[in-house]
């Protein structure tokens, strides 16, 4: 169930990557030859009515657009090398930008449907120490020491103040109010005061409007992220050996989502969407970062590299990518065997 619901959601964001160059492709008057789900063998086809082939194949890895005169001028309107830069920046750019679309888009749908889980000033589990002094779960927190409580971080940061002096707790129970006196013990671990309970988690819904600056923010916070990890690989060798190819990424989709359920799948989404917005920008061969730099390039020089050079530039980066993804996949089948 778990590894299915991880293969359908590299699925889906390597086809809504490969849509992004389709539908520009198709707006700007480029002729789709194939637009492949998957790579490998192929398992299904289909022509549609405007002469694209439409296929499905065995392996979920990745896909691809295949335009028509994409590694050569073929002097037809229709071909991809025979349009304006602005219109074949626009095809390539689309598929990392539609995954930046869809973070977007899953973030905002997430907050403004289901709701963000939110710790609340309500108890959940008591310990010993609160449980003797009358405090049960369900318990509401009002006041700490007649200090209104507004979030969870003003009760933590009042019994944490209280220096292990008793302190008064209003609560509510049952709607009715009640005060307690509970002497706080200090936590090693924490490195502060409790008093001995955790705190519930309620689900707090975001209007669609408030929805839309917070999924931008933790978009840019996920670039800033995989940026900042990015360099210290480069520069550091830091997460190296965390590096995964795609069974390792199923493996811990399905392992992250058993535990974490629907929230934890839903961030994924949009997690690893982000990353294949960057990583596809990358002036890699093989990437599109790489064909928008010969892009750029050919803008300043006003003339193309030769089309063949670029082409062969291009194949020998994706078979070294093909090479680099066989030798993930050995490590992340040794490894998960191991354990």
């Amino acid at each position: 169930m778990y590894v299915l619901l991880a293969l359908l959601l590299l699925g889906l964001l390597i086809t809504a990557h490969e849509a992004g160059h389709f539908l520009a492709a198709r707006a700007c008057g480029i002729e789709v030859e194939e637009f492949s789900m998957g790579m490998g063998p192929k398992l299904l086809q289909r022509r549609s009515r405007r002469g694209t082939l439409i296929t499905l194949r065995l392996l979920p890895i990745g896909g691809f657009c295949q335009f028509y005169g994409e590694d050569t001028a073929v002097g037809d309107k229709r071909g991809f090398n025979d349009q304006p830069i602005w219109k074949r920046a626009l095809t390539v750019a689309s598929g990392p930008l539609m995954n930046f679309a869809v973070a977007f888009l899953v973030i905002v749908i997430y907050l403004s449907a289901m709701g963000l889980s939110t710790v609340v000033p309500r108890v959940a589990e008591v310990e010993e120490n609160a449980a003797m002094a009358g405090l049960q779960v369900g318990d509401v927190l009002v006041t700490v020491n007649g200090v209104t409580i507004e979030s969870t971080a003003d009760v933590t940061r009042e019994i944490s103040a209280s220096g292990g002096a008793p302190v008064t707790l209003g609560i509510e129970r049952g709607g009715e109010p009640m005060e307690l006196t509970i002497s706080p013990f200090y936590d090693e671990e924490a490195g502060r005061y409790r008093v001995g309970f955790t705190f519930d988690r309620d689900r707090v819904r975001v209007s669609l409007l408030e929805s839309i600056p917070f999924s931008v923010q933790y978009n840019v916070e996920c670039v800033k992220t995989i940026i900042d990890a990015l360099r210290n690989m480069l520069f550091h060798g830091e997460g190296v050996e965390d590096v995964t190819g795609p069974v390792g990424t199923v493996y811990v989709i399905q392992e992250v989502t058993q535990q974490g359920g629907i929230d934890v799948y839903l961030e994924l989404i949009a997690l690893i969407s982000v990353n294949l917005g960057v990583m596809n920008l990358l002036p890699i061969p093989g990437l599109d970062g790489s064909r928008l730099l010969f892009m750029l390039v050919e803008a300043v020089r006003r003339k193309p590299i030769s089309r063949e050079v670029e082409g062969k530039i291009h194949f020998a980066g994706f078979c070294l990518l093909m090479a680099l993804m066989l030798v993930l996949t050995y490590k992340d089948i040794m490894q998960i065997f191991v354990k």
